[in-house]
């Protein structure tokens, strides 16, 4: 006969033990949840952007590489003048732009200290705090630290997801959103990772030690002490400085490290291995894409006097934009290293160059590898002097100049061209807002940031003259203003503005201004006559004092810069996009001085910024 013992006793909720192995996972859940949805958020966000990509095309530039092919041309058609005029709003619409301006302007602010705008700052303090929340909230780390463990795992794959060159969140971000613009987000996930490792790690140690037992003695022990000294030497060689100074280094202990971390982590515990299949496809995704993005192609380089070396490969006519950045491995010269470069001219159908010269680079003498390109192309040059280059420093981002088609350099500054074969990997980069949908546009260059600005503005003033304005582009005003420590080196970009100068002065409705701030005591040595151009030997700019004169649509009217705008056109600008490249000061005061004019004048103007630093 059966016995009927009712109802066994619960146990109470504050007695029972915490299982880790049931509990920890769940906040792993719930932490990829909440990045996603966010993620999610912005890519919703984003949407009128990618809209915009799909109809003029930008979107897929750069998705399926460059395309090498035979060098075509097009012929020039007469603009035609899209003026959209300053739009009044009601007064709701009014008050609610006046708040998003205000927004705007306090998220462009730069934090110098972290080398971040507020924005991001306020996007990584987010994703910091809940990783913080996910391991310490209702978890007895002190007597049992797996929960910071399992959530060291969640990070791998947000970690390799924001480090991919070749993302899907470039087509769902819209144009030109990539790994540049996301990989704060990769280095900070990975100080996450590293934070939730070492807070597992320390306390089991700790605890170890408090208890007298064993740490090396098993395979699970040893193996966590070998990852977590594994992740400990990835993070210590990425730090910034070290990143800048051996870049080379920081690469190869990369891609050393974290295949000898995935390994020892697997060992370590059998609840890696869902958290490891993602980054590991992530990865193999983004070799693929980037292997099917090579390009192998014939390149001609040409050394210029100063230490400047033009690489011209006029069969790559497509699939790329101005701004954009390729990864250049010569064959000839130091075979092993890629450089990134900046893609300095317009398409073949939009370029104001004559003739086109399809895809233009450009490399200063800088480290050992353009250096090596600078004695290919000039190999009885010798040293090249201290003021143009340094040879004891690994090439950095940095390291990109401007020039003009091959055809239009004197004979006098350069020596005879030779040919290499090179391998193109990209591209890459590239503003994320379209410099035609506003009236009036704001180049901002600091040294090497010359590079990106002229392509662009090559790519702007083509559209609006030889294209005849296509998908709506408005732009009627633009300024192009460099800051450079050597005025010599205006002399590499002369003949490419000379040809854009000439192109816009004969476009109607177009306006076409040329700064150029020599920071330096160097005074031309050789006339460089350049049309609406104006060279100032005063230091600094003051990007304030420029954005406020592009804004107002205050010109200096006189016998240099010729008669202001048209009568018809408005005194104040409607839309402005400002446009900044070069080191991370002029940036980040390029990023203030829109922040300043966006307060003060909020509900006036429409501004919006976009920023190309050159650090890695």
């Amino acid at each position: 006969m059966l016995v009927d013992h009712g109802v066994p006793p619960v146990i109470p909720e504050e007695l029972r033990l915490y299982n880790s192995y049931v509990e920890d996972p769940k906040w792993q859940i719930r932490f990829t949840v909440v990045w996603c949805s966010i993620l999610a958020v912005f890519i919703l966000l984003a949407l009128p952007r990618v809209v915009h990509g799909l109809k003029t095309g930008a979107i897929w530039a750069g998705i399926f590489g460059v395309r090498v092919a035979e060098l075509s041309t097009s012929n020039s058609r007469e603009s035609t003048i899209v003026d959209k005029g300053i739009h009044q709003r009601s007064g709701t619409m009014h008050w609610l732009h006046v708040l998003a301006n205000t927004s705007s302007s306090l998220l462009l602010r730069r934090v110098s200290w972290v080398n971040l705008d507020f924005g991001q700052l306020l996007l990584v303090s987010a994703y910091t705090a809940w990783t913080v929340v996910s391991i310490f909230l209702h978890a007895p780390l002190l007597s049992n630290p797996n929960r910071a463990g399992f959530l060291a795992l969640a990070q791998l794959p947000p970690v390799f997801h924001f480090a991919m060159k070749n993302s899907p969140l470039a087509f769902l971000l819209g144009p030109d959103v990539d790994y540049t613009k996301l990989n704060f987000i990769h280095r900070w996930s990975g100080r996450g990772l590293f934070l939730g490792a070492l807070i597992h790690g320390a306390i089991w140690i700790q605890n170890h030690l408090t208890y007298n037992l064993p740490i090396l003695t098993r395979q699970k022990e040893g193996s966590g002490v070998a990852a977590l000294a594994t992740l400990t030497l990835l993070v210590l060689t990425s730090i910034s400085p070290l990143r800048r100074w051996c870049c080379s280094l920081f690469i190869t202990i990369h891609y050393i490290t974290f295949p000898t971390f995935f390994i020892l982590i697997c060992y370590h515990t059998r609840f890696a291995y869902p958290w490891i299949y993602p980054p590991l496809a992530f990865f193999a995704l983004d070799l693929l894409l980037r292997l099917l993005k090579f390009r192998i192609a014939v390149a001609s380089i040409r050394a210029c006097d100063g230490g400047l070396s033009i690489i011209t490969i006029p069969t790559a006519t497509a699939g790329w934009r101005p701004g954009q950045h390729v990864q250049l491995r010569t064959l000839g010269a130091r075979p092993l290293h890629a450089h990134p470069l900046s893609i300095l001219c317009a398409p073949p159908d939009t370029t104001c160059l004559a003739p086109a010269p399809g895809l233009v680079l450009a490399a200063r003498v800088y480290g050992p590898w353009s250096r090596a390109v600078f004695e290919f192309a000039a190999p009885s040059s010798g040293a090249v002097s201290e003021k143009h280059g340094r040879g004891d420093e690994d090439d950095d981002e940095d390291d990109r100049f401007q020039f003009d088609s091959e055809q239009d350099i004197d004979s006098d500054d350069t020596h005879a061209a030779m040919h290499m074969h090179v391998i193109l990997d990209g591209p890459y980069g590239g503003p994320t807002h379209d410099a035609g949908t506003y009236d009036a546009v704001l180049f901002l260059a600091g040294g090497s940031g010359a590079t990106a600005t002229l392509g662009l503005l090559d790519d702007l003033v083509g559209r609006c003259v030889r294209r005849g304005r296509p998908h709506g582009v408005t732009t009627r005003r633009v300024v192009w203003v460099w800051c450079v420590r050597d005025a010599d080196a205006l002399k590499w970009f002369a003949p490419h503005l000379a040809q854009i100068a000439a192109v816009a002065a004969n476009a109607r409705g177009l306006d076409l201004r040329i700064r150029v701030f020599v920071t330096g005591a160097v005074v031309l040595d050789a006339d460089v006559s350049l049309p609406r151009c104006e060279i100032s030997y005063t230091g600094r700019l003051a990007a304030y004092t420029i954005l406020d004169d592009v804004v107002a649509a205050r010109w200096k009217d006189d016998a240099e810069f010729g008669a202001a705008l048209d009568e018809d056109s408005p005194s104040r600008s409607g839309r402005v996009g400002v446009f900044a490249a070069g080191p991370s000061g002029l940036v980040r005061d390029a990023g203030e001085a829109v922040a300043r004019t966006k307060l003060r004048m909020a509900g006036e103007v429409d501004l919006d910024f976009c920023a190309e630093a050159f650090v890695i």
